[in-house]
């Protein structure tokens, strides 16, 4: 292959890959958002059980959510919409 032929190709590949980026941009932000915010909720997980050794209370806790932390199944029956409560029985 020439030069010229070289440079053809390499400009239909650039081509081709900014229209893929144009086609699946908001999948690929969607994909790099994830660990972003796995990351974040795990490090908001880690200081509310810090928070729970010390004793601190939990703020803007609903009912459910708190019966579940306290392992009250019976009243988490009551508080939690069926999904939560039938979810949080198989954990």
């Amino acid at each position: 292959m020439g030069l010229k032929t070289d440079a053809e190709v390499a400009g239909v590949g650039v081509v081709l890959a900014l229209l893929a980026f144009v086609y699946f941009k908001d999948k690929i932000a969607a994909v790099a958002e994830h660990p972003v915010k796995a990351v974040g909720e795990w490090g908001a997980d880690q200081v509310q059980d810090a928070g729970d050794l010390l004793g601190i209370p939990r703020t803007n806790e609903t009912e459910c959510e708190k019966a579940l932390r306290e392992g009250r199944t019976w009243d988490a029956s009551f508080a939690c919409p069926a999904g939560t409560f039938i979810g949080s029985v198989f954990k």
